[in-house]
């Protein structure tokens, strides 16, 4: 239910979907889905897609993040799907359908099929929330949705998620009033369930939001929270001193710098792969800055040169200039600025040789 509908397409299809043209949308700005006989890939971002009545009433029909589709039903029944503002910067590319999908084939046709039932059960659940639940859980159901697919995009990490809504966004989803969503929020606020500020929110009890939503699947902190009980026993279990030895790190932690979801995870994915501890991904110029400056022991950066907004990484680059922190780029164009750092540059297309290659170079 979490993972994005990408996952269920081919290795081919992914990979034609993931190298196409990306049309870049500024935070609050509309998309039409141009091109109905297309299928649109978010590739960085999020996205709210909605609805509006003749009297300018809106219902958002779904959030969108980082590896969700859209318009595979319009192939179906030949309108173009709902429109969509950006809630943040964001990246959407798009690929005819028919570059895609062969319909003789009978292992697409499977794809197309669970693709459109994950869809239909998705629909399902949005409106038993909206037909059932009251205020409060339809508020809980939808921030649990939420972390559980931002999760299973590496978008979360220890119960925190940065959410891009604003209260009048997450009325329009509920269908209810910007301030009765204020005070639903309080509740679950003052009944220490969440914490939401400044598009922050951090789920504080799993269990009891869960309680709360009628949530009918194993949330990953239940895994987390035994985890945690074995780890807090094992530390409560006297034990004998060992003498004391000198601090090591034998694995290298290695901080990547990249604002496209897709090529971050790709990049994680190589690096974890060679053996070493990945720090963020970072996706923004910003938070790369507060992440050099916050870690005490990094070992090495890959930086993707160009950000949104228009940014540049070199402020990064050069505060690790200033902590004698090797570093490399990584791009698809050529920048004369490079030349300034006598650093080495990755090319995209990543390859896993050549950014092994590259590392072994600025950790060794």
């Amino acid at each position: 239910m979490a993972r994005p509908q990408l996952d269920l397409l081919s290795p081919a299809i992914r990979a034609r979907l993931v190298a196409a043209d990306q049309t870049h949308l500024t935070k609050g700005g509309r998309t039409d889905w141009t091109g109905r006989d297309c299928l649109h890939l978010v590739r960085s971002g999020w996205l709210a897609q909605f609805r509006t009545l003749t009297d300018g009433r809106r219902h958002i029909l779904r959030f969108l993040m980082p590896g969700d589709l859209v318009g595979l039903t319009a192939q179906f029944t030949g309108a173009a799907p709902a429109p969509a503002v950006a809630l943040t910067e964001a990246r959407v590319a798009a690929v005819p359908v028919a570059e895609l999908i062969d319909p003789h084939s009978a292992a697409a046709l499977q794809q197309v099929c669970a693709m459109l039932a994950l869809e239909n059960v998705r629909a399902h659940e949005t409106l038993l929330s909206l037909g059932c639940l009251g205020a409060d859980e339809r508020l809980a159901a939808l921030l649990l949705a939420l972390f559980e697919r931002a999760e299973a995009r590496d978008l979360a990490s220890d119960r925190g998620l940065r959410l891009p809504l604003t209260q009048q966004d997450i009325a329009d989803a509920l269908g209810i009033s910007p301030v009765h969503t204020n005070r639903m929020v309080m509740k679950l606020q003052r009944s220490g369930l969440i914490r939401l500020k400044n598009e922050w929110l951090q789920i504080l009890d799993g269990p009891g939001l869960q309680a709360v939503a009628q949530w009918p699947r194993p949330m990953a902190w239940t895994r987390r929270s035994d985890q945690a009980s074995a780890r807090l026993a094992d530390i409560q279990t006297p034990r004998p001193k060992a003498p004391p030895q000198p601090e090591r790190r034998a694995i290298k932690r290695i901080l990547v710098v990249e604002d496209d979801q897709f090529l971050a995870l790709h990049m994680q994915t190589i690096l974890s792969s060679l053996g070493f501890e990945v720090l963020g991904p970072a996706p923004s110029l910003e938070i790369g800055l507060r992440m050099v400056a916050e870690t005490d022991h990094l070992d090495a950066a890959v930086l993707d040169v160009r950000l949104d907004q228009d940014q540049r990484v070199f402020p990064v680059a050069r505060m690790l200039q200033q902590r004698s922190i090797p570093f490399s780029f990584m791009t698809g164009y050529t920048d004369p600025e490079l030349d300034g750092f006598e650093a080495p540059v990755i090319q995209k297309p990543l390859e896993t040789d050549s950014v092994a290659a590259v590392i072994e170079r600025l950790v060794h």
